[in-house]
């Protein structure tokens, strides 16, 4: 696999990463990796990113009722844990 080192020589950006790595509790360098990954990210179009997860539930084999009938079943768990915590 390949790397790349950068170097960040503006103090803006270099505040701005160390204000985003205090609030995400992480390095400076994970707190900058992730923003360039956002970046990237960004300039896929929608069908590039959802791409994977449509081929994974293609392969999965399970019914787009099925589907439905999981994500239902999670909201319903999340709503009664959101209850049971307030």
């Amino acid at each position: 696999m390949q790397s790349l080192v950068v170097k960040i020589s503006d103090p803006d950006t270099v505040h701005v990463i160390a204000e985003a790595s205090k609030r995400q509790g992480t390095t400076p360098e994970a707190a900058a990796l992730e923003l360039l990954e956002t970046a990237i990210l960004a300039q896929k179009s929608f069908e590039e990113i959802v791409e994977p997860i449509a081929r994974s539930f293609d392969e999965s084999g399970m019914s787009e009722e099925e589907l439905d009938d999981l994500v239902e079943q999670t909201q319903k768990a999340i709503r009664e844990e959101r209850c049971r915590n307030k």
